[in-house]
């Protein structure tokens, strides 16, 4: 919902930027919306979690779950948490266990993991011996720090890199069974699912029978990139199917609307996102 929604074709963006407060005004008079993804290290909200609870209460509602910024810094072009540069390893880690903290005073129902820059562009450009090694033992650590606050962790097949390590469901579920921690899962988004050519059905089966479903993000597109279109307005047998199959799941977390409007009008987006789930 924030941002102006910049281009490398439109770098002014579509839009002036939200203030937060605008922001919560939209969300509170969505009907159906009860909690939003919270960014450590916070961007628009407090540092301090008693005061996002206070500020969200006052338009009614709550933390759904927190999300690890990791991305946006020119420090973690090389990844995040495959990097061979152990400082910048080092300082991800830290971060994302500040971030486990964070989550569970906020009562969060579980912390995402998005290795966005941890993959490779070129042949010969990664070890992958040494990046699977780091991400297993990265994600064991991070584990380890709480067992009690769980993490999902987001597979994506490209974007920003051309390719990342963890691309799809099958290679989400190798690392997880290596990682080999109970608070350690999945978070399967729609249209990163489909973007690898998966059936999204599939994807909460396999999953769910590892009892390894910890979050949802809704979104979808034309299976050739991201664009985050709205949930429900492309593919509609692959998501009837996908709620089929979420029915016989015993998932008790969020579905999260994960779209951007940067043409469109955003509450409108936003309201017809929701509208289309329920």
């Amino acid at each position: 919902m924030s941002g102006d929604y910049a281009e490398r074709y439109v770098p002014g963006g579509y839009y002036d930027d939200l203030g937060i407060d605008e922001m919560l005004e939209i969300f509170s008079k969505t009907d159906g919306l009860d909690g939003v993804f919270q960014m450590y290290p916070p961007a628009l909200m407090p540092d301090d979690p008693v005061k996002i609870q206070k500020k969200l209460s006052e338009y009614n509602l709550k933390v759904s779950e927190v999300f690890i910024e990791s991305w946006s810094d020119r420090k973690w072009k090389n990844g995040a948490y495959s990097t061979t540069e152990k400082d910048v390893r080092k300082e991800a880690i830290r971060i994302f266990k500040e971030g486990i903290d964070f989550a569970k005073e906020l009562n969060a129902y579980s912390v995402l993991f998005w290795p966005a820059h941890d993959g490779f562009d070129y042949p010969f450009q990664a070890n992958y011996y040494d990046g699977w090694k780091y991400l297993v033992e990265t994600l064991q650590e991070l584990g380890e720090h709480d067992p009690g606050v769980k993490i999902a962790v987001e597979a994506k097949n490209k974007d920003p890199r051309q390719r990342q390590y963890v691309s799809n469901t099958g290679k989400l579920m190798m690392l997880l069974n290596e990682v080999g921690l109970d608070n350690v899962g999945g978070a399967l988004d729609v249209g990163h699912s489909l973007m690898a050519q998966e059936h999204i059905a599939e994807s909460v089966v396999i999953l769910d029978r590892a009892e390894k479903l910890f979050q949802i993000h809704l979104n979808e597109n034309y299976r050739d990139a991201d664009p985050d279109m709205i949930f429900g307005t492309v593919n509609f047998w692959e998501i009837l199917e996908f709620y089929y199959y979420m029915n016989k799941t015993d998932y008790d977390g969020w579905q999260a609307i994960d779209i951007i409007a940067p043409r469109d009008d955003r509450a409108k987006s936003l309201q017809t996102g929701v509208k289309l789930v329920h």
